[in-house]
C-alpha cells in the first residue's frame, strides 16, 4: 500500500491537475463508517497495476466537508479508488464494481473507505491468515477469495476460495507470492452469486498482499454493505435525482443473456444461480466449468434471469442452486441444451433472449415402483430412429429433445446430447459407432453420447448392444465416451459391449446400473466421480485402466466382476479440483464397495493408488490371483511402495476365484490379454 509520503504526493498532483474536456460527470461521496472523509480524493486508473505503481488518468477535486467529490471522464473503463486521512489515520476505498464503465449518463458513485492497517508477519509455512470484519466485528459465514494482481476483474472464484469460521477467521496455505484478497458475505447463503442489497463486499485496503516462502501473513479484511450506505453510517443523503447510481444503470441494462429456468415438468425454479463461462475450446468438457466466472445471475420467482455481458464470444451456460465445488447429491443442476456444446454465441451490445435451461435433482433416488425391467415398456411409444438393416443411420452434433428409440446401425458424428426429461432407448442388437473426429487436436476422438436425461440400453445374451468405433481400422481413443452428466434416475446398461473409446462409460453427478457388459480395448473402461453406480457381473479386459475413480460421494457397488488383462485393474486417484474450501479437497463422503470380484493378471497393478491419493481404502473379500498376502501385495501399489500414499486393505481375501464372476453369457468368446500400448 502507498505510504503517507506517496499519498501526499498524489494528493498534490490531483489538486493541481487541470480539468479536461470530458463526456461524463462522475460525482459522489467518500464515506467512512464514522462519516465523510473530508479532504480526500478519488482517482481513476486505466488498470489495476497503476493503482500501486502509476499515476491516475485523472483525479477529483478535493472533497468537501460532506465528502462529496466531482470528476469528469471520457467514455471507457476505469478503476475508481479513494484515499484520504482522518484523525491521523490513512483511509482507502476500492469500489466493488471495478472496473466501472463510464458511458453517456452522468453517474453517482459512493466509495466507502476503511482504515489501512498493515499486515502482520510471522514465521512459519507460507500462509495467508486473518479475519473478515464489518464495523470492527467478525463476519461469520463469509468467504475469502484470492486473485493474482494481474487479473483484470476480481470476480468469480479466483485462485483459492475459503469459507471463514464462526469467528470470521480464515487460514489459507499458499505458495509465496502476491495476492489480491477480497471477501464476500451473501445473506441468502447462495455462494458466489452477484451481490445484492445487504450483502457485504470486503476488500483488504493493503492489496496486493505479499506472502513470503517461510512466513505467515495476517490481515484484517473490512467490509461494507452493497447498495445500503444508510446502514453503514448515518451521514444525511445529499444525492439529487439528476445523477444515476451504478445500481440504477445496471437495472436498466439490456445487453446480456436472458432466459428462464424450469424443472423437467416445465415449472419455473426460483433462486437458481445461472453462470456464463467463456468458451475457449471447440469441444465441451466438464472441467471448463471448474474455474470461476464473473458473469452470473439469480432467477426470480418466475424462474427468469438476466446476466449482463460486456464482451462478445461463446459462453457455456449452467444453472445450479449452490456454488462452489462440483454439484453434490440432492442439488439442482442443469446445462443449456440448445446445442451439444451447451453454449450460446453473444455479440456485445445485443440482447440474447430465450436462453432457457431445464434443471433436475443430482443423483435422485429411483422412482418408487419403477424397476429396471419395466423401463423399456414405459417408453414403447417413443419415436424410432432406424433404417434398413445394412444402411446406417447417421446422427450428427445435436440434442435429442423427445423420447427416442435406436435400433440397427447408428453412426454418431460429433456429440449427441439426450436432453433432461428425455429417454433414449437402444434396442438389442444395435451397434452404435462413433466416427473419429478430433476438433480440439488432443489425440482423442470427440464422438460422445452425453446423457442428461435417461438412457436404457438393454441387450440380451444373444443380441448385445455394441458401442464402438465407426472406423475401418479401429483404435483405442477413436471416440470419447458414453457420458452420464447430471442425468436423471433409472439409466441402465445390460449386455452391452464398449470398445475403442477413451472411456467406455463416464458417470458424473448421476446414477446408473451396469450389468453383464464387456469393456475392452478402451483407455479406461468405467470412470466415475460423485455418482451412484451399481456395476455387477461385468468383464473388463484389454483396457488401459479397467475402473478409475476419484471423488468419494455416492453409493457405489462393484461386485462379481472379472477384471483381468488390463494395464491397471482399478485406479483410485486424488481429487484435483475443488473450487471452494480447498481444505475439503479429497474429503471422503462414502467409499465404494468392492466385493466378490476377480482381480488377476493385470500388467502393472491389480489395484493402484494414483495421483497422490493418501486415503486408505478397504477392498476385502475379493480374489487377487494369488493365495498368499505377500504375492497379492506385489500386484497392488499403495503405501508399501510409496509412503505418501494411502493403504489398500485387502485382507481378508478370497482364496480361490469368485464363481460366476464377469459377464454371464453362454459361449462368450475368449478375450486376448494383450495390453494396451504393447
Amino acid at each position: 500500500m502507498l505510504n503517507t509520503l506517496k499519498l501526499l504526493l498524489i494528493l498534490s498532483l490531483f489538486l493541481s491537475s487541470p480539468s479536461n474536456a470530458a463526456e461524463t460527470a462522475v460525482t459522489g461521496r467518500i464515506l467512512t463508517e464514522n462519516g465523510p472523509l473530508a479532504g480526500g480524493g478519488v482517482f481513476a486508473y486505466r488498470n489495476y497495476a497503476d493503482i500501486q505503481t502509476g499515476i491516475p488518468v485523472t483525479a477529483s477535486e478535493r472533497v468537501d466537508n460532506s465528502g462529496r467529490y466531482t470528476m469528469r471522464l471520457p467514455q471507457g473503463e476505469y478503476y475508481l479508488v479513494a484515499r484520504g486521512k482522518k484523525d491521523g489515520k490513512v483511509f482507502f476505498a476500492y469500489h466493488g464494481n471495478n472496473p466501472i464503465r463510464v458511458e453517456g449518463d452522468d453517474v453517482w458513485v459512493t466509495l466507502l473507505a476503511s482504515e489501512v492497517r498493515p499486515p502482520l508477519q510471522g514465521k512459519g509455512t507460507a500462509a495467508l491468515k486473518g479475519v473478515v470484519t464489518y464495523k470492527g466485528k467478525p463476519v461469520n459465514g463469509s468467504y475469502v477469495v484470492l486473485y493474482k494482481p494481474e487479473a483484470k476483474r476480481f470476480k468469480g472464484l479466483g485462485l483459492r476460495t475459503e469459507s471463514t469460521g464462526e469467528d470470521g477467521t480464515f487460514d489459507i496455505p499458499v505458495s509465496s507470492g502476491s495476492f489480491v484478497v477480497i471477501a464476500k458475505k451473501i445473506e441468502s447463503g447462495k455462494g458466489n452469486r452477484p451481490l445484492k442489497k445487504g450483502d457485504l463486499y470486503c476488500y483488504y485496503p493493503g492489496n496486493p498482499v505479499e506472502v513470503g516462502p517461510d512466513s505467515t501473513t495476517s490481515i484484517e479484511v473490512p467490509c461494507y454493505p452493497k447498495n445500503d450506505r444508510a446502514s453503514y453510517n448515518d451521514a444525511p443523503p445529499i444525492k439529487s435525482d439528476e445523477f444515476k447510481t451504478l445500481s440504477m444503470l445496471a437495472a436498466g441494462a439490456v445487453a446480456g443473456i436472458r432466459g428462464r429456468i424450469t424443472d423437467a415438468e416445465g415449472k419455473p425454479v426460483a433462486g437458481m444461480l445461472v453462470l456464463a463461462y467463456r468458451a475457449v475450446k471447440p469441444v465441451f468438457l466438464t472441467y471448463h466449468l471448474s474455474h470461476g466466472t464473473e458473469y452470473s445471475a439469480e432467477t426470480n420467482a418466475d424462474g427468469t434471469y438476466f446476466i449482463p455481458i460486456d464482451a462478445s464470444g461463446d459462453y457455456y451456460l449452467v444453472a445450479r442452486d449452490t456454488l462452489g465445488d462440483g454439484p453434490h447429491t440432492g442439488e439442482l443442476y442443469g446445462l443449456y441444451n440448445g446445442n451439444s456444446r451447451h453454449a450460446v454465441s453473444y455479440q456485445n451490445g445485443k440482447p440474447l433472449d430465450n436462453v432457457n435451461i431445464t434443471v433436475g435433482r443430482i443423483m435422485a433416488e429411483p422412482k418408487m415402483g419403477l424397476q429396471p425391467a419395466h423401463v423399456e415398456n414405459e417408453i414403447s411409444a417413443a419415436r424410432q430412429i432406424a433404417r434398413p438393416e445394412k444402411e446406417a443411420t447417421v446422427v450428427s452434433d445435436g440434442v435429442i429433445i423427445t423420447d427416442t428409440e435406436w435400433k440397427g446401425r447408428i453412426v454418431i458424428k460429433g456429440v449427441v446430447v439426450v436432453k433432461k426429461g428425455v429417454t433414449l432407448t437402444i434396442r438389442p442388437g444395435t451397434t452404435v459407432g462413433f466416427a473419429r473426429i478430433d476438433r480440439d487436436n488432443n489425440g482423442v476422438g470427440d464422438g460422445e453420447l452425453r446423457i442428461e436425461g435417461r438412457i436404457v440400453a438393454r441387450g440380451t445374451q444373444e443380441q448385445r448392444i455394441v458401442f464402438t468405433s465407426a472406423e475401418q481400422k479401429p483404435e483405442t481413443r477413436d471416440w470419447s465416451y458414453i457420458h452420464l452428466l447430471a442425468s436423471q434416475e433409472n439409466s441402465l446398461f445390460e449386455y452391452c459391449r464398449f470398445e475403442y473409446g477413451f472411456s467406455g462409460i463416464q458417470v458424473h453427478y448421476s446414477s446408473v446400473r451396469i450389468t453383464d457388459c464387456l469393456f475392452t480395448n478402451n483407455f479406461e473402461g468405467l470412470h466415475f466421480n460423485t455418482a451412484n453406480v451399481v456395476a455387477d457381473h461385468n468383464t473388463f479386459s484389454n483396457n488401459g485402466t479397467a475402473i478409475r475413480f476419484k471423488r468419494l460421494e455416492g453409493k457405489v457397488t462393484i461386485s462379481n466382476n472379472d477384471i483381468h488383462g488390463n494395464e491397471i485393474g482399478v485406479l483410485f486417484g486424488r481429487q484435483q479440483i475443488n473450487a471452494v474450501d480447498f481444505k475439503n479437497l479429497n474429503k471422503p463422503v462414502e467409499f465404494p464397495l468392492f466385493e466378490n470380484n476377480n482381480f488377476h493378471d493385470n500388467e502393472k497393478y491389480n489395484f493402484s493408488m494414483g495421483e497422490g491419493q493418501n486415503l486408505d481404502i478397504s477392498v476385502i473379500d475379493n480374489w487377487w490371483g494369488a493365495k498368499t498376502a505377500s504375492k497379492i501385495e506385489e500386484s497392488i501399489f499403495d503405501k508399501s511402495s510409496d509412503a505418501s500414499l494411502g493403504r489398500i486393505i485387502f485382507t481378508p481375501y478370497l482364496s480361490s476365484p469368485a464363481q460366476e464372476s464377469g459377464l454371464r453369457e453362454k459361449g462368450a468368446p475368449d478375450i486376448k490379454t494383450v495390453m494396451v500400448g504393447k
